[in-house]
C-alpha cells in the first residue's frame, strides 16, 4: 500500500470519530445552543454586515448574538422597536428596557471568546 492510500484512510477515520462523538456530545459541547443556527449567526456577524444576528435554542426561545463589547449595537435595535434603555447593569448582566408604563429586564452573558448571547424579548 502506498503512503497517500494510508494518509487519506487514516484521515477519513479521524474525521468520521470526530464527526461521531460532536453528534453524540453536541449539547455539551453547545450548551442549550442549536449548532448549526449558533455557525450560522456567527457568519452573519463576521462575514456579513449585520451587528446583531438572531438565534434560537433547543427550546425555540429567541436570543440575540452581537461581538463582544457591542452591546449598543442591541440597544439601538431595542430602541428602532420603541424600547429605551433605563439601566444598564453591568454587574448583573442585565439591561432594563422600557416600553410604555412596562419595563423589561433583558440578560447577556458571554458566548465563546467573542460573542455575547442575549437573551430575547418577553
Amino acid at each position: 500500500m502506498s503512503k497517500r492510500f494510508v494518509l487519506t484512510v487514516t484521515t477519513g477515520g479521524c474525521i468520521i470519530i470526530f464527526g461521531a462523538l460532536l453528534l453524540l456530545n453536541w449539547e455539551r459541547v453547545f450548551g442549550d445552543y442549536r449548532p448549526i443556527q449558533t455557525a450560522k449567526a456567527v457568519f452573519k456577524l463576521e462575514v456579513g454586515s449585520q451587528d446583531v444576528a438572531e438565534t434560537t435554542d433547543s427550546d425555540d426561545a429567541l436570543h440575540y448574538m452581537v461581538k463582544k463589547g457591542h452591546l449598543d449595537e442591541y440597544i439601538q435595535l431595542m430602541n428602532k422597536k420603541g424600547y429605551v434603555l433605563k439601566e444598564k447593569d453591568i454587574d448583573h448582566n442585565r439591561l432594563v428596557f422600557n416600553y410604555g408604563q412596562e419595563n423589561q429586564q433583558i440578560y447577556y452573558k458571554r458566548f465563546a471568546r467573542k460573542y455575547t448571547m442575549i437573551d430575547g424579548e418577553g
